[in-house]
């Protein structure tokens, strides 16, 4: 590892209290690199001076390492495959059991695009079904202001690229350059804070027993080094229902195939338990 990422992770854990050691150096090197070329610092020696000099400077680092970016319907393929058959699948598993609903858990959700994504295809399939079935979506992240953001549901434009001009006009209020999500989508929806790479629970405390029959961990895995993804990768596993899918980003299959999980369907980013 170069000498001054080393220091940099030793200021920051001395500062805030946060290792960010357990983050992949490429990923380090590349946010230290994003603040350089910000600031017009051509060295890392040259930043590692500024980093210990100007204390707002490492809680930029540390908001840069959150990674909190995110917008609707993200990965189209896995959206898609989740609409035509996830979905359709567990409501009529559900419904055929006399089961309460569907539990899905959305890990990291940032500022909210996920779980609101997910609150919206439930919506179309039981409004179009007429079906009368639950859906509980459980979205956590260890950022507050992330949550924050996400329960006040209000984004710009840039983050509804990818949805189409039907579903804004059903499930958005558009207010100048800002769209603002429909009230009723937050019932499904509770968000809460819970810190993923936690010791203490298995589980989001706000969902009692886990127990989801979906878990999204998306554009997450890659970041951390094996052992920490490893962790995540766990915890994910024990929260799911038997025949629960864990969805990951389209580039984390790998890692998620190594323990012993299959692609539901190809590069879907969709997997069940072997």
């Amino acid at each position: 590892m170069n000498d001054e990422i080393e220091k940099c992770i030793h200021f920051i854990k001395v500062r805030h209290s946060v290792d960010v050691s357990k983050y992949e150096i490429s990923f380090l090197e590349k946010v230290i690199q994003i603040r350089m070329n910000a600031l017009t610092i051509e060295t890392r020696k040259d930043y590692l001076l500024f980093l210990e000099s100007e204390p707002a400077e490492s809680t930029e680092i540390m908001d840069q390492l959150s990674n909190s970016y995110s917008e609707f319907f993200r990965n189209p393929l896995t959206f898609i495959y989740l609409e035509q058959t996830i979905l359709p699948i567990l409501i009529h598993q559900k419904m055929k059991n006399n089961e309460k609903g569907i539990r899905i858990w959305s890990a990291a959700c940032a500022s909210g695009q996920e779980a609101y994504s997910l609150a919206i295809l439930f919506d179309e399939l039981v409004e179009s079904k007429k079906e009368t079935i639950d859906c509980h979506i459980f979205a956590t992240d260890i950022n507050a202001d992330e949550l924050d953001k996400a329960r006040r549901g209000v984004y710009q434009a840039t983050a509804v690229n990818k949805v189409s001009l039907k579903r804004i006009k059903t499930y958005f209020t558009q207010q100048g350059e800002n769209y603002i999500v429909a009230p009723h989508l937050g019932k499904y929806i509770d968000f809460s804070m819970f810190d993923l790479l936690s010791g203490q629970y298995n589980c989001p405390p706000a969902s009692i027993y886990g127990n989801f029959d979906l878990v999204f961990c998306t554009n997450l895995l890659f970041y951390y080094k094996p052992s920490y993804r490893q962790r995540i990768i766990d915890k994910a596993s024990k929260c799911l229902a038997p025949g629960g899918y864990l969805i990951t980003g389209e580039a984390e299959g790998g890692m998620v195939k190594e323990n012993n999980y299959r692609e539901v369907f190809i590069n879907s980013g969709i997997f069940q338990k072997r």
